[in-house]
């Protein structure tokens, strides 16, 4: 049986594997497109006078969803489309923002602290909003090529109020927090995110983070963690010899949280820093696994490479960064972090070594982009710990680096079989340069291809972990799947030949395989050309 239609305003995905995003075994079929909206999916040819795409040997799958991004630092920038085109270069359609407690909404009216409001390098706008609402105004007004989820970042509301103060929130300060949350999640964010390595976040108390959970609780969304610790060995826990591994002691912490106010869980890229950490992933997922037997929502997310984005000051303890600045010049502050940082290094097997300058942001220190730690500490005639601080001192703990030694093989392959595992990029391209991040151009490719090549999990399953079950953990209702009458978000690939491009010495290659991209009905991708004319993304309130 053929379907008839007369209509020339449609777009035909004609004779491809679909693969809706369900995870069900896909099928040979034809997809129509109809303005935004997917109009028909039919293991039958649909028989139409319209525009036709020849599908044959690729798939069609939804839009892939990166679903966790720091793209909404990205996004309000204008007449930058060379900072997402990586993203439609590899499939991507919607970003899930605002993570690891940095958003640019929800802040203080009128805040004193707007200088710390930025992650750091984005510094291409003006922040011309407070509320999520104005922001999401914002980004609808002057365009977006991707779809946004946003998250409610609980540093940066913090930071609005009051700085990077490290003493516990007073209860009207813990009101207003609460109340800026609430509105930003009443605004449509998804729900909120914690930073507990970063300033503010680092300072937050159990109790603090609990008394937002179970409000969170109560509008029926979720939380997103990047945890005190990601390695056996952490200041942000007390050291007892033989004791449980701290980035295990983190996961607990963070699933006691869970149980005790119901609140859905996603514990934000799961990754092992230093090569004694390494062993652990078994033990942590494990507790996962144990967690989710007993009833805990808790999902967690990774990437393919070894590496990952932060700022210089992730490594420094919460003690230091509360005397800052003025720990700076302390000789005796100094003395003892760079005793504490010593001992930790040897303990986890990360050190100053593992620390890539990506971009410094300062006019004395681009230079060293690109360089370890090691190496620029070799060029200046000081210490790594000397090097460390001075970037640290000069930047205002903003320098962006790239840091190393996060995982290996065995533990990629174990998180991307694992049932509660999602995909994500957790990355943005640095709009002035310096050393990229190889997930800002590879990621979903990578994770396509090592399924594939490693014969990890089958081609349906992957492609549900990257749509329909990141659109389903987030409450994304109209996208995520191909069905009749959801968001026309599809991404069609070669399966044989999917590929990730990036080398360590040549970042910045698009993939191979990925063949055209829809984002809301409009062709972003055909072949390897790329349209940077339109804006099709929409932000999706939750």
């Amino acid at each position: 049986m053929t379907v008839q239609h007369n209509t020339k305003s449609n777009i035909l995905l004609a004779g491809g594997t679909i693969i809706d995003g369900t995870g069900g075994k896909g099928f040979i079929g034809d997809l129509l497109i109809e303005g935004d909206k997917i109009k028909e999916v039919s293991g039958q040819s649909i028989q139409i006078d319209c525009q036709k795409i020849d599908c044959s040997g690729l798939v069609v799958a939804p839009g892939f969803i990166d679903m966790h991004s720091h793209m909404d630092w990205i996004l309000p920038i204008k007449e930058r489309p060379d900072l997402t085109s990586p993203f439609i270069e590899q499939g991507v359609t919607t970003f899930v923002a605002g993570n690891c407690g940095f958003s640019p909404a929800a802040l203080r009216l009128n805040s004193r602290y707007m200088e710390l409001m930025r992650l750091g390098d984005s510094n291409l706008f003006e922040i011309e909003w407070a509320t999520m609402e104005e922001f999401f105004n914002y980004l609808e007004y002057n365009g977006l090529r991707h779809n946004l989820v946003e998250l409610a970042g609980q540093g940066t509301s913090v930071a609005s109020m009051r700085g990077f103060d490290e003493d516990p929130l007073k209860p009207d300060e813990m009101k207003e927090l609460l109340k800026l949350l609430e509105e930003a999640m009443d605004q449509g964010a998804v729900g909120v995110s914690f930073g507990l390595m970063y300033e503010p976040g680092i300072f937050a108390t159990n109790e603090e983070i609990s008394q937002i959970a179970e409000m969170v609780k109560k509008k029926n969304k979720l939380i997103t963690v990047h945890g005190r610790a990601l390695s056996v060995l952490s200041m942000a826990y007390e050291i007892v010899p033989d004791g449980i591994p701290h980035n295990v002691l983190s996961l607990q912490e963070m699933i006691d949280l869970s149980r005790k106010t119901g609140v859905r869980l996603q514990y934000s890229h799961l990754m092992f820093a230093g090569s004694n950490s390494h062993p652990t992933y078994k033990q942590c997922l494990e507790v996962i696994d144990k967690a989710i037997d007993e009833g805990v929502d808790i999902m967690i997310d990774t990437y393919p490479y070894h590496c990952g984005n932060s700022v210089i000051n992730v490594v420094l303890p919460a003690w230091f960064l509360g005397g800052l600045p003025e720990y700076y010049h302390d000789r005796a502050a100094l003395k003892k972090v760079a005793s504490e940082m010593e001992f930790t290094s040897e303990m986890l097997g990360f050190g100053y070594d593992d620390i890539q300058i990506s971009y410094a942001g300062h006019p004395d220190l681009n230079q060293y982009n690109g360089l370890f730690l090691g190496q620029i500490a070799e060029l200046l005639g000081i210490s790594s710990f000397e090097a460390l601080i001075d970037i640290s001192m000069k930047t205002n703990g903003t320098a962006r680096v790239l840091n190393h030694n996060y995982s290996n093989m065995e533990i990629i392959d174990a998180l991307i079989k694992h049932p509660a595992c999602l995909f994500m990029t957790d990355t943005v391209v640095c709009p002035h340069g310096g050393v990229q991040n190889p997930a800002s151009y590879g990621t979903f490719p990578l994770l396509l291809q090592y399924a594939r090549e490693r014969q990890l999990i089958p081609v349906e399953e992957a492609v549900r972990k990257m749509t329909g079950a990141s659109a389903h953990r987030f409450s994304i209702k109209d996208r995520g799947f191909l069905k009749k009458g959801l968001a026309a978000d599809i991404t069609v690939f070669d399966w044989n030949t999917v590929k990730d491009n990036q080398t360590p010495t040549e970042i910045g290659n698009p993939p191979s395989g990925i063949k055209t991209v829809f984002i809301n009905g409009r062709m972003v991708k055909n072949g390897g050309r790329l349209d940077e004319t339109v804006n099709p993304g929409k932000v999706v309130r939750i």
